[in-house]
């Protein structure tokens, strides 16, 4: 591969471990950019490769950037926000309105995405740029105009308004039901339960 394209890895590979550099998480990455935990840790590997540079330390299910890693994920980071604005001022039509909004990915394809049709009947003359996103928005380094976003109300310099209460249920697949019958929650404490690196107390708050 001639030099300078050594030096230009792919978008997508880009995107890939930004987003794993700001998750921890091969998993959690590829939530976020609605992929597999396969095809992400395979991008990374690819841009490991091309740079020739180690970005990540595996250690057991766990990834931890390198000090290279560490480095190269700020810069990028940066890149990549430079490129998504561009982008977003190249496709806006400067005559009508724009609005920038970050939305949870689970929460944008269930619920917002089927309600959204009413929204532009009404406001036909907004364009609207949505921005996935697990990690907790930043308005000051990012260009947003608002975002939808779980937790507690405690963003300084925002104004925040609450849409509805959260209600969580354990699920799991038919036939590990099968295999572990569940009597009562005790029952379910013992069990294998899976955690997200996001939403650390889950568990504990259900």
């Amino acid at each position: 591969m001639p030099y300078q394209r050594r030096l230009l890895p792919s978008t997508s590979m880009m995107a890939a471990f930004d987003a794993a550099a700001r998750t921890g998480s091969f998993t959690d990455a590829a939530r976020e950019l609605n992929l597999t935990q396969g095809a992400v840790s395979r991008q990374i590997s690819a841009l490991e490769n091309q740079l020739d540079v180690i970005l990540f330390k595996r250690i057991r299910n766990t990834i931890q950037l390198t000090n290279a890693g560490s480095i190269y994920a700020k810069e990028i980071h940066t890149a990549l926000q430079a490129i998504r604005k561009a982008s977003l001022n190249a496709m806006s039509d400067p005559m009508i309105g724009t609005l920038n909004l970050a939305i949870l990915p689970t929460f944008g394809t269930r619920w917002l995405m089927p309600r959204f049709p009413l929204f532009l009947k009404e406001n036909p003359d907004i364009t609207v740029n949505f921005v996935s996103k697990l990690s907790p928005f930043d308005f000051q380094n990012e260009d947003l105009h608002a975002a939808i976003h779980y937790g507690l109300p405690d963003w300084p310099g925002t104004v925040s308004s609450f849409l509805m209460s959260e209600k969580s249920v354990p699920v799991c697949s038919p036939e590990f039901l099968n295999q572990n019958p569940l009597k009562n929650t005790e029952t379910l404490a013992q069990l294998p339960l899976l955690h997200l690196a996001t939403r650390p107390d889950a568990w504990r708050n259900w």
